[in-house]
C-alpha cells in the first residue's frame, strides 16, 4: 500500500494544485472528510470550503467554490467550479470580495458570492 495520495484539483481556469500528499480534508456536501493512503473508491459531490492537504510536515489550504471528486487507487481527482490558493489572493482582497458580495441585493449570486468571499477569508486564518 503507498503512503502517499496524489491530489489533483482543476477548476476551469488552471490547475490550482497537483502533487503528493500524506493526508486531504475535503469539505463534502454534508460536512468535511478526510481521505488516507489506502482509501476506498469514492465520488463524492463538494461544497464550498477549504481543501487543506497534509505533506512534509505542512499544512497547505485550497479555497473551492464546490465540485466533485473522485478518490481511487490513492489518487483524488477534484473538479471545482473556481477557486483559490493561498498565494493567489490577499486577506485584504477577501475582505473585499466580502464587501462587494454584502452590497448586493438579496439573490442566489449574492448568496454564492458571500460564501466565496467567507471561504476566501478563512483560506489566510489560522
Amino acid at each position: 500500500m503507498s503512503k502517499e495520495l496524489t491530489l489533483t484539483v482543476i477548476s476551469p481556469d488552471k490547475i490550482l494544485y497537483q502533487g503528493k500528499a500524506e493526508s486531504v480534508i475535503l469539505p463534502g456536501s454534508v460536512g468535511y472528510f478526510g481521505i488516507l493512503p489506502g482509501h476506498a473508491t469514492l465520488v463524492s459531490q463538494l461544497d464550498f470550503g477549504l481543501i487543506k492537504l497534509h505533506t512534509s510536515g505542512k499544512e497547505f489550504r485550497i479555497a473551492i467554490d464546490g465540485g466533485f471528486c473522485e478518490v481511487r487507487n490513492d489518487q483524488i481527482r477534484v473538479l471545482t467550479e473556481g477557486g483559490d490558493s493561498e498565494d493567489d489572493l490577499s486577506h485584504d482582497h477577501a475582505i473585499e470580495l466580502l464587501q462587494e458580495a454584502e452590497a448586493l441585493p438579496t439573490s442566489k449570486e449574492k448568496e454564492n458570492l458571500l460564501k466565496k468571499a467567507k471561504v476566501r477569508i478563512l483560506l489566510h486564518e489560522r
